[in-house]
């Protein structure tokens, strides 16, 4: 009656369960005290179904052995009262398992994996059956697999445990080396690359090859059109893309992206393996709402729209609120561009949206007006016909070169200083590359402060022509005799 078993529940448990009659009614008792107070199962019918599903539990009593093993993960791993009664009612044999021999070894192999013990407690919310895993079998093996096959160093190998604890339960060679091998030598995923593949999304490695993987690169390839030696590319920066459903997700992007923006299908799949995040983006939060800022609000010709997506496919996956309308705002009133110039920088170079107003934008546009002296209304001319003035990166292209222009005393054009490659610009001003390490950040810094060779700061003067051995000049007389000779020299052919 105490704990919601009808009768007949209770004839079937003492039929398959016969020693459960011959437990001394107090000690049934002083157990259903236990699961109340310290397991937190306390609401009505929690009991019956914990029994229903594990009725040896009764079996054992309320020993030390149980009640230490629910103070181990009430006070060790850290389960909350009502996290632990959701864990016991989910897999109640935990409550059975030996706290010696599995629990305790579970968790150090967690820990010592490289599995932050802040961690181990959402591990053990998520999947209660981490914990009963033999360390001497699949867990040794899942270890080996991490770091040997798939090159994670241990911490690494820790969080992709933490992130996707399910494969705790996975057979080395049953799921993941097979799973691994499709990748690598199917969708073409490098080998060496696997690791950083599995840190992005360890669940690619809980996904069926026939199931799943096979029929998602199929789709890639034939269905979307990406080339089939930019599959390995698409996989490895976006492996998400493996998991989505055909039918419900990519299958639906697709159509948006062809049918109602009017990208050429022939298309889909350069624009997929040059940003494949696309098809991770909601068609009704994200794809629908952006399409139709940049036309009715900012003015993009429907028409010139499928050339933008192709260009810039990243900028569908820019939030309205968050990026495009405070970076047009940005332009129109710091800038004080019309809404035709900012359509023009849309189509022109449409990345330019995606940048950060207060890490980006806005340094740049303090440095180039108070630094280098460019007053705004030029600067405003400037950026309206080529924004892309403003994608080069401040520390790493603008400060370099306008303190190494600074320092020789020379003065350019933005264009001109900016639009030369590396290579051409320290050629033509510098002492070629070497001069670039002069000027620019230490690899380990990226704060903006300069380390100059001591010259850097002064006018570099040209190095002295090495000396040549001439000929003596020949006589006025000589000169003359060749010039009138006729000979077969170059004299003659000027002749």
């Amino acid at each position: 009656d105490g704990v919601g078993l009808s009768s007949s529940e209770v004839g079937r448990l003492l039929a398959s369960h016969a020693a459960i009659a011959r437990i001394d009614t107090c000690k049934v008792e002083a157990f259903l005290d236990l699961l109340r107070d310290k397991v937190g199962l306390a609401k009505p019918g929690q009991i019956a179904a914990l029994l229903r599903s594990s009725p040896r539990l009764l079996l054992l009593g309320p020993d030390a052995q149980t009640g230490e093993t629910v103070d181990f993960l009430r006070n060790e791993i850290g389960l909350s009262q009502a996290a632990l009664a959701k864990v016991a009612a989910s897999h109640p044999q935990l409550l059975t398992m030996s706290l010696t021999k599995s629990l305790r070894s579970t968790h150090k192999w967690l820990v010592d994996l490289g599995v932050p013990p802040s961690r181990i407690e959402r591990i053990v919310r998520s999947h209660p059956k981490a914990l009963g895993y033999r360390v001497d079998g699949k867990l040794s093996d899942l270890g080996d697999f991490l770091m040997a096959d798939l090159g994670l160093p241990r911490d690494k190998a820790g969080a992709v445990v933490a992130k996707f604890p399910q494969l705790l339960g996975l057979s080395v060679a049953d799921n993941l080396r097979p799973t691994v091998s499709f990748l690598v030598d199917e969708a073409g995923v490098p080998r060496d690359g696997m690791g950083r593949v599995a840190l992005a999304f360890p669940q690619v490695l809980g996904l069926s090859v026939e199931a799943t993987l096979r029929p998602h690169v199929a789709f890639l390839r034939d269905e979307i059109g990406v080339p089939p030696e930019k599959i390995g590319k698409v996989v490895s920066s976006f492996p998400h893309v493996l998991a989505y459903c055909v039918d419900s997700n990519l299958r639906p992007t697709l159509d948006f992206l062809h049918l109602e923006v009017g990208v050429p299908r022939s298309s889909l799949g350069k624009l997929v393996a040059s940003h494949p995040q696309i098809l991770g983006y909601s068609v009704s939060k994200k794809l629908k709402p952006t399409v139709s800022y940049l036309v009715s609000e900012v003015g993009v010709p429907a028409h010139r729209i499928p050339m933008l997506v192709e260009r810039c496919p990243k900028l569908l996956g820019c939030s309205v609120s968050r990026n495009l309308r405070p970076t047009v705002s940005f332009f129109q009133d710091e800038l004080q561009l019309s809404r035709q110039q900012i359509c023009n920088i849309m189509t022109k170079y449409p990345a330019l949206m995606g940048l950060s107003i207060e890490k980006n934008l806005r340094p740049k546009l303090e440095y180039l007006t108070t630094k280098l002296g460019i007053p705004r209304g030029e600067l405003e001319a400037m950026v309206g016909t080529c924004p892309q003035l403003l994608a080069y990166s401040l520390e790493k292209r603008i400060k370099p070169r306008h303190r190494l222009l600074e320092g020789r005393g020379l003065k350019l054009g933005l264009h001109s200083m900016l639009a030369p490659s590396d290579l051409t610009f320290y050629q033509r001003y510098g002492e070629g590359l070497s001069s670039m390490t002069q000027v620019c950040p230490r690899p380990d810094r990226d704060s903006g402060n300069y380390y100059w060779h001591p010259s850097a700061s002064l006018p570099v003067q040209p190095k002295p022509a090495p000396k040549k051995t001439r000929k003596p000049r020949a006589t006025k007389a000589a000169t003359a005799k060749r010039a009138g000779g006729g000979g077969a020299g170059r004299g003659g052919y000027r002749q």
